[in-house]
This record gives C-alpha cells, sequence and structure tokens, in this order.
C-alpha cells in the first residue's frame, strides 16, 4: 500500500504544511500577475521566463565547485553547501534571479525592434530549455535537481524557503494591488498613459522588477511547471467570466486558489506530482469557460 494512503488528510496537511501553504500563496498572488501579462499580450512571458529561472539555478551547479574555491560561501565545502539549504537557496537564488533578468530583459529589448513576440519567446523557451538539460548533464548533482525540479514535486519546500517565498510574493502582491489602475493603463494604453502624465518609465519598471522577482523565487522553490500554469492558465480562465478588471483580478485569483485546492487533492489522493496536478486542475477550470464561448 502506499505510503500516503495510510495517512489521514490531518497528518498529511501537518507534515507538508509549508509546501502546502507555499502552493496556496503562489496560487493567490501568481494570477495577479498573469493578469497584467495578460492585458500587456506578454502571457508567453510565463512561459518562457521559469525556463530561464530554472536554467540558473542548475547552472548554479556546474559552477558551485569553481565558486567555492575562487569566492567561497561562507566558511561551507561542497558537502556542507549541498547539505545547508539556507546558504544553498540563497546561493541559487541569485543565479535564478540573474538568468530570469537577463532573459527578461532580453525579451523586453528585442520588443522594441518589433517583430513576432511569439517567435521570439518560443525562441527563448526553446534555449533556456536546452541550457536546462545540458547544464544538468555537465553536474552530476544538478541532473538530479534537474528531474526533481522538473518533475512539480513540491512537497520538500520547509520553512525557509516558504519565509522566502512569503516575503517576496507578499510585496508582490501589495505592489500590483496598490498600483494597479496605473499598471493596466500602462499595460493596455501606453501612449494614453504618456498623455495624461503618468510615470510610465517607473510603472513599467515596477512591473519588470515584480514580473522577475515572482518569476524567479517561485521557480526556485515551486518549480517551472507549477510558475507556468498559476501564472498563465487562471487569467485565461478568469477573463471570459470578468466583467471589470478589479473583477479580473479577483477571479483570477480565485481561479488560482480553486486549481491549488483540487491539485492537492488529486495529488493526494492519486499519487501525482503536486505541481503536475495543480497545473493539471487550472487546465481543468478553463473547460466551463471554453462552453461558455461556444455557447
Amino acid at each position: 500500500m502506499d505510503e500516503l494512503e495510510v495517512i489521514s488528510w490531518g497528518e498529511r496537511v501537518s507534515l507538508f504544511r509549508f509546501a502546502l501553504l507555499a502552493a496556496l500563496l503562489a496560487g493567490a498572488v501568481c494570477p495577479l500577475l498573469g493578469v497584467f501579462l495578460h492585458v500587456r499580450r506578454t502571457s508567453f512571458y510565463g512561459i518562457a521566463l521559469p525556463q530561464f529561472a530554472t536554467a540558473g539555478v542548475v547552472f548554479g551547479f556546474v559552477v558551485l565547485p569553481w565558486w567555492l574555491e575562487n569566492v567561497g560561501l561562507g566558511a561551507l565545502d561542497f558537502a556542507g553547501a549541498m547539505h545547508d539549504s539556507h546558504a544553498a537557496m540563497n546561493y541559487h537564488l541569485a543565479w535564478s534571479n540573474v538568468f530570469t533578468f537577463g532573459g527578461l530583459l532580453a525579451l523586453l529589448a528585442l520588443g522594441r525592434r518589433g517583430g513576432s513576440e511569439v517567435g521570439r519567446v518560443a525562441a527563448s523557451f526553446a534555449i533556456a530549455s536546452a541550457a536546462t538539460l545540458l547544464f544538468g548533464r555537465m553536474s552530476p548533482v544538478g541532473k538530479g535537481f534537474v528531474d526533481e525540479l522538473l518533475s512539480g514535486e513540491l512537497l520538500g519546500v520547509g520553512v525557509h524557503e516558504f519565509e522566502t517565498l512569503a516575503v517576496v510574493f507578499g510585496l508582490a502582491a501589495g505592489a500590483l494591488l496598490l498600483y494597479q489602475r496605473d499598471l493596466l493603463l500602462v499595460s493596455y494604453d501606453r501612449e494614453s498613459a504618456l498623455v495624461l502624465g503618468k510615470r510610465v518609465f517607473a510603472l513599467e519598471a515596477l512591473l519588470t522588477a515584480v514580473t522577475g522577482l515572482v518569476i524567479s523565487v517561485g521557480t526556485m522553490v515551486l518549480g517551472p511547471i507549477v510558475l507556468f500554469g498559476l501564472i498563465v492558465l487562471p487569467a485565461i480562465g478568469a477573463r471570459v467570466w470578468a466583467r471589470s478588471m478589479r473583477g479580473y483580478l479577483r477571479l483570477a485569483s480565485a481561479f488560482g486558489v480553486a486549481a491549488v485546492l483540487l491539485g492537492v487533492a488529486a495529488s493526494f489522493e492519486l499519487d501525482l506530482p503536486l505541481g503536475a496536478a495543480i497545473t493539471g486542475a487550472a487546465a481543468l477550470l478553463l473547460v466551463p469557460g471554453g462552453l461558455l464561448r461556444r455557447g
């Protein structure tokens, strides 16, 4: 009998509480970012950028021996760096940020030149995916991490990972909600925002920073599969039912939380990877809206 089948729901929640709290937080916050990306017609960034973040995390494993020898990571040796979750997470989070913001700034710069947005994002995703696998092969330790990260198995999230996620996602949600009107105006009609005297550059910089931080930290803690699903799918599903932009934000967040709850239930009852189950649940929530459109 599978181990989870003999564990009560109360014991499951207690045992995996930080992973479940992290998933619920992501379910509430990631769709908010997805709404702004959807309005800006850059939803595909939610697919490509988590792959850049994953490549950055894995690259950290490749250069870790060199880094320990030439730069240092406190007083840790290689074995210590692999088992000290606090130091290791901060180290890999830095690489995740470098690759995420690098990919984001490259996409934004190329977007200024015109051309196909879909083509740029597709090419970026292909490059980042290949880099992730190549970096994983270059580091035997990294290969195992790649397999776990890509499988969407996030039940190992601990207190430090959750605290980091909570701080970053809390600040991101606060910024998105506080400046929601101006951000939506800049995202939907940049020229009108300029005419109205809005600080367009500052608002775009804020949205860029929020996007990069949410994706880099979220990928590091939860994995790219969860980020793919929770940034893109709830925003698409909620759009059919929304009657205002404020309602759109609320519905998208509600869809994200519902996807997490359904995914957790499916994961525990059917013994599925939690990340993949959450993304699958988010996809199922698209069905009612799709049927409504056909009707």
